[in-house]
C-alpha cells in the first residue's frame, strides 16, 4: 500500500469516528441530532415541550 493512501484513510476514518462520537454524545444528553432546527418540525412540541407544560405534566395538573 501507498503511504499516502493509508495517511488518507486514517484521516477519514478519525472524521468518521468524530462525527459518530459527537452524535451519540447528543443523543446521550437529549439533545436532537437534526441541525435544521426545530423550528419548523411537528414533533418539536414532543421533544422540547415549554417549561409551563411539562411543569404541569410533572406535577399531575395537565
Amino acid at each position: 500500500m501507498n503511504a499516502a493512501t493509508v495517511i488518507v484513510g486514517v484521516i477519514v476514518l478519525a472524521i468518521f469516528v468524530l462525527a459518530f462520537r459527537n452524535v451519540l454524545k447528543n443523543i446521550i444528553s437529549g439533545k436532537g441530532n437534526c441541525s435544521c432546527g426545530c423550528g419548523n418540525c411537528p414533533g418539536s412540541s414532543i421533544c422540547h415541550p415549554k417549561k409551563k407544560e411539562a411543569n404541569e405534566k410533572r406535577q399531575g395538573n395537565l
